[in-house]
C-alpha cells in the first residue's frame, strides 16, 4: 500500500517518518514528498573499465555545484545526493523515482535500484544516478527539485538489520562493491 498525502503528514507530525532538514508543506505531493538535489555531484573519471566482481574504487571527480549551475551535457552521468536525509519505521520502504517534469526534457534520475529499505536505523540521503538522455544542455543547480520519494506500508517489520554499506550516508557516495557479496 503507497501513502497518500494525509497519511504522509500524519506520519511527519508524529515523528513515524522524519525528514532533515525543515522542508516546505508544498513539496507534499498526493503520494509522496518532492526531494531537491543537494549541494555536490560525483562526475566518473573517463576511460576506467568497471569489473562489477572486483572490489575496487571507481574514480569520480567530486564537485561542488557552482551558483549559476552544473552543465549535464547530452549522454553525460553524474553521482548527485537528495538535499534531504530522512529516517522511517521498520514497516515503511520508500521509493524513488525521477519527476517527470525533468524526464520529459530527457534527465533520468535515480537509474534502478529505486528502493530504500535500509532507513529505519538512522537518517540517510540518497544517491541519485542522473543522465541526460535529451538533446539539450540541462543545468542542475543545488536544491531544484528533481525526484519524488513515495512510501510504501510493509506487511510486517522488517526483521533483518540495515545493510551496513552505506551506512551513515550523508551526500553523495560513490559505489562500494567491497560489501556487495556480504
Amino acid at each position: 500500500m503507497i501513502l497518500s498525502d494525509a497519511t504522509i503528514k500524519h506520519y511527519l507530525s508524529t515523528g513515524q517518518i522524519q525528514l532533515f532538514p525543515e522542508f516546505n508543506p508544498a513539496d507534499i505531493r498526493p503520494a509522496g514528498i518532492r526531494l531537491h538535489l543537494g549541494s555536490e555531484l560525483l562526475i566518473p573519471v573517463i576511460g576506467q573499465t568497471v569489473d562489477l566482481e572486483a572490489q575496487e574504487d571507481i574514480e569520480f571527480e567530486r564537485v561542488t555545484i557552482p551558483e549559476d549551475g552544473f552543465i549535464l551535457r547530452p549522454g553525460q552521468f553524474v553521482l548527485g545526493t537528495t538535499h534531504e536525509r530522512f529516517q522511517v519505521p521498520r514497516d515503511i520502504v520508500c521509493h524513488v523515482e525521477g519527476r517527470s517534469t525533468v524526464a520529459r526534457v530527457g534527465l533520468a534520475i535515480h537509474c534502478t535500484s529505486g528502493i530504500i529499505d535500509g532507513n529505519f536505523e538512522e537518517a540517510r540521503t540518497v544517491v541519485l544516478e542522473m543522465s541526460n538522455h535529451g538533446p539539450f544542455d540541462i543545468i542542475l543547480r543545488y536544491k531544484s527539485a528533481l525526484a519524488m520519494l513515495s512510501f510504501s506500508q510493509l506487511t510486517t517489520d522488517i526483521t533483518q538489520n540495515a545493510q551496513k554499506q552505506y551506512q551513515g550516508q550523508d551526500g553523495v557516495v560513490a559505489p562500494n562493491f567491497r560489501m556487495q557479496k556480504q
